[in-house]
């Protein structure tokens, strides 16, 4: 079983009536879209943010930003614009390594972190973004009040790089104020994955993370977005499952039993951080960075730093190991 995953509004009050309308854009739904809002941003706020559950490709919430941001220099209005990204996480990426060069592309290009901060409406009408905060704040209020001239400002464990943008608070969630948004929808198993007896409490298809062979029925494999497997949902990441799926199935046939290869959860989120320059980073179900050693042969000496080579393997080498490897099956 591969059937993906899907877009699910409905878990963000509002997102459905106004993605891919006005200042409110996704690369996930039209990318078209993104670019004109992007392209007619005069300044303000350029409010980035991801939602709670798990996504196709963790890391292009990110991506845009920091292609917006780019795009914003080149335009002439980034010295009049906030660069803010909201995330319901705690960290800007969960692989030290990565997460290091990360924090030096946000540094260089100014930008404003806010961890805790799950997207629940979006005001399409007043263009703010309500945020449930998901970690307790300290002083037990939801706003740090050390001085009358800091009310919104946020305690430190919620952000970096604060930046003085419009916020109001109406209960226990707390609005930014946007002129342009980005976002991707909430994503689920497809409806009849989730309605079936093959789900686990998280309503994902339960295989093994290892075997990827069904945990109660053993006539059964998933793979891809679908599968419960605690790493990002990539390409990549389905590269390296197929293989063990074809083993396990092919020697169940033949000969009844279950082949040795083992899914370590390998999986790959390529970061373009700016026009020319990207990270790749390749990842284990531990977080352990596990660079491909093939990329030494493109002289690639660190896949976690920026480099424009990485870039032309995402321009040129990944689609063409997609259409000509991938999709026929090979392994690779």
């Amino acid at each position: 079983m591969a059937p993906g995953l899907v877009n699910d509004n409905s878990l963000v009050k509002g997102l459905g009536d106004a993605l891919d309308k006005g200042v409110v854009c996704s690369n996930y739904t039209d990318p078209n879209h993104t670019w004109e809002v992007i392209k007619n941003f005069k300044g303000g706020t350029a409010l980035f943010t991801q939602p709670a559950t798990p996504i196709k490709c963790g890391g292009a919430p990110q991506k845009i930003m920091y292609l917006a941001e780019s795009y914003f220099r080149k335009s002439g209005v980034r010295d009049k614009t906030n660069v803010i990204f909201a995330t319901p996480g705690t960290i800007i990426f969960g692989v030290k390594e990565i997460a290091e060069t990360l924090m030096k592309v946000v540094d260089r290009k100014d930008i404003n972190l806010r961890f805790h901060h799950k997207l629940v409406s979006i005001d399409a009408e007043k263009q703010i973004a309500w945020y449930e905060l998901n970690k307790e704040i300290s002083e037990g209020g939801c706003i740090i009040m050390t001085k009358p001239e800091d009310k919104n400002l946020l305690d430190k464990d919620f952000q970096y790089n604060y930046k003085d943008v419009k916020v109001s608070v109406k209960g226990n969630l707390y609005g930014i104020h946007y002129d342009m948004i980005h976002t991707a929808p909430p994503q689920t198993a497809p409806k009849f994955i989730q309605e079936s007896p093959l789900v686990n409490d998280s309503k994902w298809l339960d295989v093994d993370i290892h075997t990827l062979q069904h945990k109660k029925h053993p006539n059964i494999f998933g793979l891809g977005d679908v599968a419960a497997l605690p790493t990002a949902k990539t390409g990549a990441a389905i590269r390296k499952q197929v293989p063990i799926v074809v083993d396990n199935i092919a020697l169940l046939i033949s000969h009844h039993q279950m082949g040795t290869k083992s899914y370590n959860g390998y999986s790959s989120c390529p970061l373009v951080t700016d026009y020319g320059k990207m990270v790749l980073a390749e990842f284990d179900y531990k977080n352990n960075f596990t660079p491909d050693p093939k990329l030494k042969s493109m002289l690639i000496k660190d896949s976690s730093k920026e480099h424009w080579r990485l870039w032309m393997l995402k321009k040129y080498g990944l689609p063409y190991l997609y259409w000509n490897k991938m999709l026929k099956g090979k392994d690779v």
